[in-house]
């Protein structure tokens, strides 16, 4: 397990590192970030990460200020001195939240929630991989009060997460909640011949691209039919956009 520590107090990382050798000797501590500015270096080489630890302020600012221009590989575990900043932990793929200062039967506790978590995600995966093509999802049912209406996934223009809700936007101007998925569980069932996930929030339908030009450094503004604004791209995942826009 690769593990990721963001932390500005080189005690606090120091325990941190005690608590999850302990935990699991096999355990790979691969870095330690104190600032902003590290977290986004090192996580704009795309590294292999199991998981993260992460303090919130740091030394040069908060640690959701990275947050905002990487793509999270994987679950966070935040741990901090604040209780103030539980919907930003949850919005930033948080799974636990350790007060500090915390016991180690804490962070026991957020452990097995991260592995519980890891291996129904591993199952859900495995289960999708197995699909044939004709088997991805062709269809959402959207709940109302007293009714179930039905929006073919080749009209879903682009999905949208937002404070945790997921939106679909489809080819008539309409937009529709959605319930039951996470983003990284709707991005495995859709058709990746058809749909790419751009960045953390934004899923396109390749139908209903029509253009995109440089934005900032390494980033594309895409231009999408039906949609005012358009959806721009990560810097991790510009280039495989490009690919896959040819292919």
């Amino acid at each position: 397990m690769n593990i990721v520590i963001i932390e500005d107090e080189p005690l606090a990382a120091e325990k941190l590192v005690n608590y999850i050798t302990r935990f699991d000797a096999n355990a790979n501590v691969l870095k330690i970030c104190d600032k902003v500015a590290d977290v986004i270096a090192f996580f704009q080489t795309e590294p292999e990460v199991d998981l993260i630890f992460s303090d919130i302020e740091l030394l040069d600012g908060q640690v959701f200020n990275a947050f905002k221009e990487i793509d999270l590989p994987c679950p966070v575990i935040f741990t901090t001195s604040y209780n103030a900043f539980w919907t930003e932990a949850f919005d930033n793929q948080g799974i636990a939240y350790l007060l500090k200062p915390f016991t180690y039967k804490r962070f026991t506790n957020a452990m097995t929630n991260y592995e519980s978590l890891k291996a129904n995600l591993t199952q859900t995966k495995q289960l999708i991989q197995n699909q044939s093509e004709k088997r991805y999802k062709s269809r959402f049912l959207l709940k109302h009060a007293n009714a179930v209406s039905i929006l073919n996934v080749e009209d879903v223009v682009c999905i949208r997460a937002a404070s945790g809700v997921l939106s679909a936007y489809d080819s008539a101007g309409n937009h529709h909640l959605l319930s039951g998925n996470s983003m990284t569980e709707l991005e495995a069932e859709l058709n990746p011949d058809h749909f790419f996930r751009l960045n953390r929030s934004d899923i396109v339908n390749i139908h209903f691209v029509t253009s995109f030009e440089n934005y900032g450094k390494e980033t594309l503004a895409v231009n999408v039919s039906h949609i005012n604004e358009p959806l721009i791209t990560s810097k991790t995942r510009t280039s495989e956009f490009k690919k896959w826009l040819a292919s």
